[in-house]
């Protein structure tokens, strides 16, 4: 029994061109998907100012200006395994004893209420003489875990009373760790 011969040693190979219009389907859903994620990952950031230099063309402007114009606050808190210590150029925050955190650890745990209370004074009390009543530094110890960092940001972010947010120090930095 013979076989019929093939059309393809007859007429030789024919070029089939690339249906494209799958890939192009997959672009057009790709590219306003990717554009729209962009937009969440923006909003998860936090933004962290390092402290300013003391050197350079500022600081030799600055030394020639009188104290009074200048005044800083530069407030700071500080997390240690017992509490938070609050502290600034001016003056530190003791506790109720000398040597004490300002707020204590409660009950093994970080009082994060008290920080933003505390916080709420002092702004109160500071805005009408420092200049940098929106910048706060954080210091912590090495074994300090980053939730209480992250939270201790957020306590010095906003004070919350009640249903009513208000915003305390929205510029933070991070300072080098305590040894």
């Amino acid at each position: 029994m013979a076989f019929k011969p093939s059309k393809r040693a007859k007429h030789g190979f024919e070029l089939e061109h690339t249906n494209i219009t799958p890939m192009m389907n997959l672009m057009v859903v790709l590219i306003p998907l990717l554009l729209t994620s962009a937009e969440f990952v923006k909003l998860g950031v936090v933004e962290l100012n390092l402290p300013p230099a003391a050197v350079g063309p500022e600081s030799e402007a600055l030394a020639q200006m009188p104290i009074e114009s200048f005044q800083k606050l530069d407030l700071a808190v500080t997390i240690t395994n017992q509490g938070f210590f609050i502290s600034s150029a001016v003056a530190v925050l003791s506790g109720d004893k000398t040597g004490e955190p300002t707020i204590p650890l409660k009950n093994g745990e970080y009082d994060f209420s008290a920080l933003s209370e505390k916080l709420f004074e002092i702004k109160n009390k500071a805005k009408d003489r420092f200049a940098d009543i929106e910048q706060i530094i954080l210091m912590a110890e090495l074994d300090v875990d980053y939730q209480t960092v992250i939270s201790t940001m957020d306590a010095a972010r906003m004070y919350k009373n009640g249903n009513q947010s208000i915003l305390l120090f929205p510029d933070v930095s991070l300072s080098a760790g305590i040894f």
